[in-house]
C-alpha cells in the first residue's frame, strides 16, 4: 500500500458516500466486491482516474476511510484485486453511474483550444497541467495518462509562444527593431546596452537616481512602450522578462528573430515598471535620510546648548512663580523680578530664545531646505521621469505642482509664477516657505519633494506604469471574475456575502467573545482587569515533573547514541535518492532518467548558495565540478518555480512521516525573520541597529510538524507584517494551514482583517499586550469588568465603514489569494494609507474586531498562549539551524540582485528541509529497530523532542591531511 497523495480533509470531504452511493455499492455481492467497488468509486472522485492495475494502486488512507464507512475490513481488498473481470465490469458501471467518459478524438480539439488560450496567459508547465485537469473534471472526462496530458500541454504551450512572439514582432516598427538589435551590440565599447540595463540599482544616492532615469530614457527611446501589451498576461510578461535577465546578449542573438524581439519587448516593459518602482523607493529613502539627518542636527544643537536651555528654564520658572503670586502688586512685580534676575542676563536669554524660535534650528524644514543643492542633483531628472496621477476622488495639488516644476526645469526658470500651487504644503511649513507674500522657490521645491513622498505613501497619488506604486485598483482582479468567485470566496472564509448580514454576524461574534471572557473571568489566574487597565501574572511554566524529566533525558541520550552520523553532502544525496527533490532542477532537455553527474552538480549548486560558500569557492572545494557548471545551473535551472516545487515536495514528505505527528498535524505554522550581514552596495542594503552593520533579512515559514515551506528575502527595515500572507498563499505544499503565529514584527490590525477574510486565524505574540486597546460594537451591551477599557468613544468600532467596503474588501483579498497581485506588495501599499482613505479605515476597523477577539482569547485561554509560544519556538529553532548551515563567508550574504538573494534564501531552506526530513526519518528508524522496553523508553515523550539541534550531521565538510607532504 502507498501513502495517500491527498490531504486528509479532502479525502473526508470528497470520499464521503451519500445514501444513493451506499445503495449503489450495496448492489454488489460479497464484502470484498462492495469494498473494491466503493474504493474505485472514491478513488475516481478524488483523482478523476481509476487506480493503476497490476498491481492495483492502493492508497491506505482512502481504503481505510472507505472501510470505515462500509464497516468492512480493508484487508479484503486483496481478494478483490485478483478478480480482473469483476474489476473491469465495475469500472464501466462507475463510469455510467458518475456520467464520466474517456478522452476521445472529438474532445482533443476542444482540449487543445482550451490549452492554447490558457498557454497565452500562463507560461509554466505545472500551471497548465493543473488547468488542463480542471477543464477535464468540469467536462466529466477522465484524465488520460500523464504522458498524454503532458504532450498536449507542451504542444499548445509551444504554439502559444510562437503566436505571442509573432504578434509582438508584427506590431514593432522597423526603427524599434533596429534599436532592439543595437541593445545586443557593444558598438566598440566593453558592455552592451542590455548588460547596463540589467544592473541592479545601487545604494540610494543622487547618482543612483540619475542612473535609473538614464535607464528609463533608454527604454522609452526604443518606443516599445507605445505598443500595447494589455492582451498579454502580466505574469507571462514577467516570465519572458526573467528569460532575458538570465541570458547573455550572445545567447539572445542566436534566437529566432520573432522570439528574440518578443522576449526583449517584455523585458523592457517589465524593466520600465521595475525601474519606476526603484526610482520612487530610492527617492523615498533619500528624503527619509535627509529628514533623519536634519532631526539629528537639531538634537545635537539642543544638546550643545543644554546649559543655556537649562538656564533659560530656570529664569522662566522664577518669572512664572512671581507672576502667579497673587500677593504681589502689579507695580511691585517688575521691581521684584529684577531683584531676582539680572536684566542683562534676561536680555541675553531672550535673544537666544529668539534664535531658537526663528533660527535655522527652530524647525526641521530649515535643515532640509539647506540641502537644496543636494536635492537639485536629482530633482529635475526625477520629476521628469515619473508621471503622477490621482488615486482618490479628490485631486491632489501635488500633481499640478509637479507639472509646474517640470515646466520650469525645461525652460530654465528660477522664479515661481503667480498662483503657484501651495495646497500641498503643511500649515506649519507654509509660513517658512512664504515670507511677506513672496514664495521661496527653493523651499517650495523642497516641500514638493517631501509631499510627493508622503502622498504616494498615503495612497492619494499613483505613478503611471508602476507595479507597486500604481493605481490601487490595479491590485484587483476584474469585476467579472470577482462576480463569478464572490459567493465561493465568502463561503470558504465562513463569512456572509451580504454586507448587512456581515454586520449582524460580526456584532454577534464579538458579543459572544466578550460573554465567554466575562464568564471565565472569576477563574482567570493570568489576567485581571480594573479601572486602570489589565494586570497580568506570569504563566505557569510548562515544566515536567522530575520523573518525566529523567525519562526525557533518557530518551534524548538514547537517541543520541543510536542516531547515525552523516556528512551534509551524503545526507542530501540520501534524501534525494528517496525523494528526488532535485528533479525540478533538471534541465528540460535532459531525460527523465536520473543522471548521477547532473544530480551531484545540482546538489553542489544548492550547497554553494545555501551554505553561503559561493559558486567559485564551492568549485574549488569539490572535485569534478567547475565554476561554469555551477553558474550554468544557477542561471538556467535554479528558477523560482523549481525551488518552490522542490521545497513543497520536501514539506509534503516530512508531513507524511508518522513520527512528525508527535510534533504537529500540519495545521498551524509560524514565521520569523533572521538577519545576515550584507555588504553589497545596492538598494536593498539597510542598516540593522541590532547588528550595528548593514544586513538583509530572510523571512521563513515552518509548520508545526517542522516542515519548512516558504522563505523570502526582505530589507531588515521592512516590517515583517506585510510578508506574512506571502508564505501562506504562495507556497506549493499540501499543508492545510488554519492558524499562524508571528511575533510583534508580524502583527498589524490589517493582518487580522486579511486572515479573517481568507478564513484563517491570526495569532501573533504581541509585546505588551496588556497595553493594546480592545474595541466594542454593541453600545447597549453590559461589558461588566471590561467597561472601563472600552467606554471611551475611540474604542467604538465604526461598523458602517465596514459595511460600505465589505464587497470591495472581499474583492481585494480574493485578488491576493489568486496571485493577481503579490500580497506583500498590496499590503505594504495599504498599510501606508491614512485614516482618511475609506478602504484603509474599513480594513482597520475589521482588523480591530478580530484583534479584540484575539486579545480576549489570549488573556483567558492558557492553551492558546502555550500553542503560540511553542509555534514561535519552532521558528527560533529553525533560525538557529540556519545560522549553523550558513557558515560560509562568515555568514554574510553576497548576492547583489533580488533573484540571487532568493536563490540564497531558498537553497538555505531546502538544505534545512532535507536535514529535518533525514533526522525525522532517522528517529523513526531508531524507534522501529530498537527494543524500547529494554531501553526503558517512553515513546509518548517524543512530542518534547525536536529533529533540530542534534550533532550527528557534520556540516563543515572534510579536511584531508596529506601525510606525504610532511617532511620528517
Amino acid at each position: 500500500m502507498e501513502e495517500s497523495k491527498f490531504p486528509h480533509e479532502y479525502i473526508v470531504q470528497v470520499g464521503r458516500f451519500s445514501p444513493k452511493d451506499i445503495r449503489e455499492i450495496g448492489q454488489r455481492r460479497r464484502d470484498y466486491n462492495r469494498l473494491g467497488f466503493a474504493y474505485q468509486l472514491a478513488f475516481v472522485r478524488l483523482a478523476n482516474r481509476f487506480p493503476a492495475q497490476q498491481p492495483m494502486e492502493i492508497l491506505s488512507e482512502v481504503l481505510d476511510y472507505v472501510g470505515v464507512q462500509l464497516s468492512i475490513t480493508p484487508d479484503l481488498i486483496q481478494d478483490y484485486t485478483l478478480r480482473q473481470p469483476t474489476l473491469a465490469e465495475h469500472r464501466q458501471r462507475i463510469i455510467r453511474y458518475l456520467g464520466l467518459r474517456y478522452l476521445e478524438k472529438a474532445d482533443n480539439q476542444h482540449l487543445a483550444e482550451f490549452l492554447f488560450n490558457e498557454a497565452c496567459r500562463l507560461e509554466q508547465t505545472g500551471q497548465l497541467l493543473t488547468r488542463a485537469k480542471d477543464y477535464l473534471r468540469e467536462q466529466l472526462i477522465l484524465y488520460p495518462s500523464d504522458d498524454v496530458l503532458h504532450r498536449f500541454v507542451v504542444k499548445q504551450r509551444q504554439a502559444a509562444r510562437e503566436h505571442i512572439y509573432e504578434r509582438i514582432t508584427n506590431s514593432l516598427p522597423e526603427s524599434t527593431i533596429k534599436k532592439l538589435d543595437d541593445f545586443l551590440d557593444t558598438d566598440g565599447g566593453r558592455f552592451t546596452l542590455l548588460h547596463i540595463l540589467k544592473q541592479p540599482p545601487g545604494r540610494s544616492s543622487p547618482a543612483a537616481i540619475l542612473r535609473l532615469t538614464t535607464k528609463l530614457d533608454l527604454i522609452r527611446d526604443t518606443q516599445v512602450l507605445d505598443i500595447s501589451l494589455s492582451w498579454l498576461n502580466n505574469n507571462y510578461q514577467r516570465s519572458l522578462a526573467r528569460y532575458v535577465q538570465q541570458r547573455s546578449a550572445s545567447r539572445l542573438k542566436q534566437l529566432q528573430p520573432e522570439r528574440r524581439y518578443g522576449v526583449l519587448v517584455c523585458f523592457l516593459y517589465q524593466l520600465n515598471a521595475d525601474t519606476i518602482d526603484f526610482l520612487i523607493e530610492m527617492h523615498d529613502k533619500l528624503m527619509t535620510i535627509i529628514y533623519n539627518r536634519a532631526e539629528n542636527k537639531i538634537a545635537s544643537e539642543m544638546k550643545r546648548r543644554r546649559k543655556a536651555i537649562s538656564s533659560s528654564l530656570t529664569t522662566f520658572h522664577i518669572i512664572g512663580k512671581l507672576i502667579l503670586d497673587d500677593s504681589l502688586d502689579v507695580r511691585e512685580l517688575r521691581q521684584k523680578l529684577f531683584q531676582q534676575i539680572d536684566r542683562k542676563k534676561l536680555a541675553k536669554q531672550v535673544g537666544e530664545v529668539d534664535k531658537w524660535l526663528s533660527g535655522k534650528h527652530s524647525h526641521v524644514f530649515y535643515q532640509v531646505s539647506q540641502r537644496y543643492s543636494y536635492l537639485r542633483q536629482f530633482s529635475p531628472a526625477f520629476i521628469d521621469a515619473i508621471d503622477l496621477q490621482n488615486d482618490t476622488e479628490t485631486e491632489s495639488p501635488v500633481i499640478k505642482a509637479a507639472a509646474l516644476l517640470r515646466e520650469l526645469n525645461k525652460e530654465g526658470k528660477r522664479k515661481l509664477p503667480d498662483g503657484a500651487p501651495l495646497g500641498f504644503i503643511p500649515k506649519k511649513v507654509r509660513k517658512l516657505v512664504e515670507n511677506e507674500g513672496i514664495i521661496s522657490k527653493r523651499d517650495w521645491e523642497c516641500s514638493l519633494l517631501t509631499a510627493i513622498r508622503d502622498e504616494i505613501r498615503a495612497g492619494n497619488v499613483a505613478a503611471q506604469s508602476s507595479k507597486r506604486f500604481g493605481r490601487f485598483d490595479n491590485f484587483f482582479i476584474s469585476n467579472d471574475l470577482w462576480t463569478a468567485r464572490r459567493d465561493a470566496f465568502f463561503t470558504r472564509a465562513g463569512l456572509p456575502v451580504v454586507p448587512e448580514e456581515a454586520l449582524v454576524y460580526l456584532t454577534n461574534r464579538l458579543n459572544l467573545t466578550y460573554d465567554n471572557f466575562l464568564t471565565n473571568l472569576p477563574e482567570n489566574t493570568y489576567a485581571s482587569v480594573n479601572e486602570s487597565g489589565w494586570t497580568l501574572s506570569s504563566d505557569k511554566a510548562e515544566k515536567l515533573n522530575k520523573e518525566t524529566e529523567e525519562k526525557l533525558d533518557n530518551l534524548t541520550l538514547w537517541l543520541d547514541d543510536n542516531l547515525r552520523q552523516i556528512k551534509l553532502p551524503e545526507l542530501l544525496i540520501e534524501v534525494d535518492n528517496e525523494l528526488h527533490f532535485t528533479h525540478p532542477f533538471l534541465s528540460p532537455a535532459q531525460p527523465i532518467v536520473r543522471d548521477a553527474e547532473s544530480v551531484c552538480h545540482i546538489i553542489a549548486t544548492i550547497m554553494a548558495h545555501g551554505c553561503f560558500i559561493g559558486p567559485n569557492t564551492m568549485a574549488r572545494l569539490t572535485n569534478g565540478i567547475t565554476y561554469h557548471q555551477i553558474k550554468r545551473i544557477t542561471d538556467w535551472q535554479l528558477s523560482e518555480e523549481a525551488q518552490r516545487q522542490a521545497l513543497a515536495h520536501l514539506a509534503n514528505a516530512i508531513s507524511h512521516l508518522d513520527v512528525t505527528n508527535y510534533w504537529g498535524k500540519g495545521k498551524t505554522s509560524s514565521s520569523d525573520g533572521q538577519r545576515f550581514r550584507y555588504k553589497q552596495k545596492v538598494l536593498q542594503q539597510t542598516w540593522s541597529p541590532r547588528f550595528q552593520d548593514y544586513a538583509l533579512e530572510f523571512y521563513s515559514f515552518v509548520a508545526d510538524n517542522y516542515a519548512p515551506f516558504f522563505s523570502i528575502p526582505i530589507e531588515c527595515t521592512d516590517r515583517d507584517a506585510a510578508y506574512v500572507l506571502d508564505g501562506l498563499l504562495y507556497n506549493e505544499s499540501d499543508l492545510a494551514l488554519k492558524e499562524h503565529y508571528t511575533d510583534t514584527h508580524g502583527y498589524t490590525e490589517i493582518n487580522f482583517a486579511a486572515f479573517a477574510m481568507l478564513g484563517r486565524r491570526f495569532s501573533p505574540r504581541i509585546r505588551g499586550i496588556q497595553k493594546q486597546r480592545i474595541y466594542r460594537i454593541d453600545q447597549e451591551k453590559d461589558y461588566g469588568a471590561l467597561t472601563p477599557l472600552i467606554i471611551r468613544k475611540d474604542r467604538l468600532i465604526h461598523i458602517n465603514w465596514i459595511a460600505e467596503e465589505w464587497d470591495r474588501m472581499g474583492h481585494f483579498y480574493a485578488s491576493l489569494e489568486s496571485g493577481h497581485t503579490t500580497a506583500s506588495t498590496a499590503l505594504k501599499r495599504l498599510a501606508g494609507f491614512t485614516g482618511k482613505n475609506h478602504f484603509y479605515r474599513a480594513n482597520r476597523e475589521l482588523g480591530r474586531i478580530f484583534k479584540t477577539e484575539h486579545i480576549l482569547r489570549i488573556m483567558s485561554d492558557p492553551l492558546a498562549r502555550q500553542k503560540t509560544r511553542r509555534g514561535l519556538l519552532k521558528s527560533e529553532e529553525m533560525n538557529a539551524l540556519a545560522r549553523q548551515v550558513a557558515y560560509g563567508k562568515q555568514g554574510k550574504v553576497t548576492a547583489r540582485d533580488l533573484q540571487s538573494q532568493r536563490n540564497t534564501s531558498s537553497c538555505l531552506t531546502l538544505i534545512m528541509a532535507c536535514i529535518i526530513y533525514w533526522q525525522a526519518k532517522e528517529i523513526s528508524r531508531v524507534i522501529q529497530e530498537c527494543n524500547l522496553q529494554d531501553a526503558k523508553i517512553d515513546i509518548s515523550l517524543l512530542k518534547h523532542i525536536s529533529p533540530i539541534g542534534w550533532d550527528n550531521v557534520i556540516l563543515y565538510g572534510e579536511y584531508i591531511l596529506n601525510r606525504s607532504l610532511i617532511q620528517v
